[in-house]
């Protein structure tokens, strides 16, 4: 049985996913930028040593990390829809609602309590009974 800290570790994933694609878009842009100021040198003599292929080598980054995009993007993809089943188990439409807004808008607590006209204290005491409830849901399925 789930313990309410590990529904909540199930409802952060897309937010993980979110931000691991995030940091591997900017890994992205940034071999991008740096494969675009490579510019080869042409030269009638012979070349040193060194292997000297500075395009493929990006190059060959770039087709690396654009599969861990692409990886990161069917992650996040599954872990929001896991997340929407999670929070939809629940009956109550002011739980849900409280609940998207933080696990697949990322809204800080703030915002959620300022957006729906209640106290701080009185979302985190919607959130805790949100996820005591979840808890409750996913121990009848077993």
């Amino acid at each position: 049985m789930p313990t309410t800290d590990e529904i909540k570790q199930r409802l952060k994933s897309a937010w993980v996913w979110q931000k691991q694609l995030e940091a591997d878009l900017q890994t992205l842009q940034d071999l991008e930028d740096l494969a675009a100021k490579i510019t080869p040198v042409y030269s009638f003599a012979p070349g040193g040593g060194g292997d000297g292929d500075k395009i493929g080598g990006a190059v060959a980054k770039l087709v690396d990390l654009d599969k861990d995009i692409q990886n990161d993007i069917k992650m996040l993809t599954e872990a929001l829809a896991a997340t929407r089943e999670l929070i939809k188990m629940l009956g109550d439409e002011k739980l849900q609602l409280i609940l998207f807004k933080r696990y697949l808008n990322y809204q800080r607590w703030e915002v959620i309590a300022a957006d729906l006209g209640y106290s701080w204290q009185y979302i985190h005491k919607m959130h805790s009974k949100a996820l005591q409830k979840l808890k409750e849901e996913i121990e009848c399925e077993y």
